[in-house]
């Protein structure tokens, strides 16, 4: 689609009283500052942000200021649920509906906002692969692109958007109704997430101590039991084959995350667990990350429920994206961590500010004052990079090589780097 095109679509958006915000190219990422109150349905605003930020994608804040919420359908276990939900309640009503660019397909349903209700925002409510974007929330309208590389489109882009059905409204306005789960579906991997979750169970037992014959035994075990369907019996032995490689007691992601971390200086505990989110974002390229509220406590030295508090306000600024249902009694989720511009921007330390706290709950347990004074880590300038990171993707996620002594990259692949290289700062 030309310019020309894009911007008439994104006026007649405005025009519909949608207040529109520019977000990353093929990505989701707001391109403002306190976007939920800077978003704009006027057009010379709109023009502005189109000049500043030529081939953006382009969201609609959802909620009462402009009119909407959002059911969000996400691939084929979105499509299951939903079938499920309408055989149980009745259909739902044809209304404006724009399909995403998931390569397992996905859909946005609009719905008029209701005058009499709050309608928050949702993952999972209604069941799984259902998410309501309501008040705060945000969704990527077409013509934007889908990180997939295909776009975003309208389908029937004649139809007005319609009321929500008042089953769909009670459904989301009682806060004791839950999808109806056993504690065994709790734990079910659809489709999508099969080799993820058995590659990061693996990795658990791989730290313990697991060798290959274990790995397989309860890889296989987990597939039969958590995969829906079953992966093939080669692919699970495939990746007892490919974690197997990996140093016992190898590096555990949010483990070298909170390492990272602790090499920068934050104003608060809040501003350092989005620091933490951040870097295990980085270990986790273009994957979900889990933020296990327990473990995260103990890490940061304080209880849960301040992890869960954080946790939750990003959610609401829209900072932690979450992708899966969250599962109350493990405490934990899966989300994907948005680069915003209004983050705090940590201080890197240097010789002239180094922290001294031993680092006891991770892999490395020397203090961080050895790590910085370290031969080795020195950079330009006199800087250096407290934790050893891919030159190549700037990950973390590195083990070092028995047979060399060299780190290799477990996030893109890169072999023999040397201590010195890892430590380099740009």
């Amino acid at each position: 689609m030309n310019t020309a095109a894009i911007t008439q679509e994104i006026e007649r958006l405005a025009q519909r009283g949608l207040r529109l915000l520019p977000c990353a190219v093929q990505g989701k990422r707001p391109l403002l500052d306190n976007w939920p109150t800077l978003a704009s349905s006027d057009l010379v605003t709109i023009q502005g942000w189109e000049a500043e930020h030529p081939g953006c994608n382009w969201g609609v804040a959802t909620g009462p200021a402009s009119g909407v919420f959002v059911l969000d359908v996400d691939g084929k276990a979105g499509r299951a649920s939903l079938a499920a939900l309408e055989a149980e309640c009745g259909p739902l009503p044809v209304t404006l509906k724009s399909v995403t660019g998931r390569q397992d397909g996905g859909e946005h349903r609009w719905f008029k906002y209701p005058a009499d209700r709050e309608v928050r925002g949702r993952v999972g409510k209604l069941g799984t692969g259902l998410d309501i974007r309501g008040a705060g929330g945000l969704v990527i309208v077409p013509p934007s692109v889908h990180k997939s590389g295909r776009p975003y489109q309208w389908d029937a882009p004649q139809y007005p958007i319609a009321d929500a059905p008042n089953w769909l409204l009670e459904r989301l306005s009682d806060t004791t109704a839950k999808p109806h789960k056993t504690p065994a579906e709790r734990s079910i991997l659809p489709v999508g997430q099969r080799n993820d979750g058995l590659t990061r169970y693996a990795g658990a037992l791989r730290r313990k101590g697991a060798d290959l014959h274990e790995l397989e035994r309860r890889l296989l075990e987990a597939n039969t039991r958590r995969c829906q369907p079953p992966l093939e019996d080669d692919e699970v032995l495939g990746i007892a084959a490919s974690v197997v490689r990996y140093p016992v007691g190898g590096p555990d992601p949010l483990e070298l995350a909170w390492q990272a971390s602790q090499s920068e200086a934050y104003s608060s505990n809040e501003a350092r667990f989005l620091g933490l989110c951040r870097h295990l974002q980085k270990c986790r390229a273009n994957q979900d990350i889990a933020l296990p509220l327990k473990r995260i406590g103990e890490l940061m030295d304080l209880h849960w429920t301040r992890i869960s508090d954080f946790r939750k306000a990003a959610v609401k600024r829209g900072v932690l994206d979450p992708t899966d249902q969250y599962v109350a009694h493990r405490r934990a989720g899966r989300y994907r961590f948005i680069e915003t511009a209004s983050h705090e921007k940590p201080t890197t330390l240097t010789r002239s500010s180094p922290l001294t706290k031993p680092l006891t709950t991770g892999l490395v347990r020397k203090s961080h004052s050895e790590n910085l004074h370290s031969e080795n880590g020195v950079g330009a300038g006199g800087r250096i990079a407290a934790f050893p990171h891919c030159p190549r993707c700037r990950s973390y996620a590195l083990y070092r090589r028995n047979n060399t002594g060299n780190y290799e990259c477990q996030t893109c692949g890169l072999l023999e780097i040397e201590e010195s290289v890892a430590r380099r700062l740009p």
